[in-house]
């Protein structure tokens, strides 16, 4: 079991039921499509705040794509 970011509710990783999303190389697991879709719109909100040694495995301009 994993935390929702945006409403910190438990959600198990195998089956999301909201779904998941990546965000600088780490993966976000959520609730509900709609927890998703705010995390998606407002990623620097929700996410854990890389530290400055951290590099994104992938430009963070990108689209947050489902995965």
């Amino acid at each position: 079991m994993t935390v929702d970011p945006v409403c910190k509710a438990a959600v198990d990783e195998q089956q999301p039921p909201g779904g998941k999303a990546q965000y600088w190389g780490k993966t976000y697991y959520f609730c509900a499509p709609g927890c998703r879709a705010a995390f998606q719109q407002r990623p620097n909100k929700y996410a854990d705040q890389p530290s400055e040694s951290d590099e994104p495995t992938y430009d963070p301009r990108m689209f947050l794509g489902d995965m």
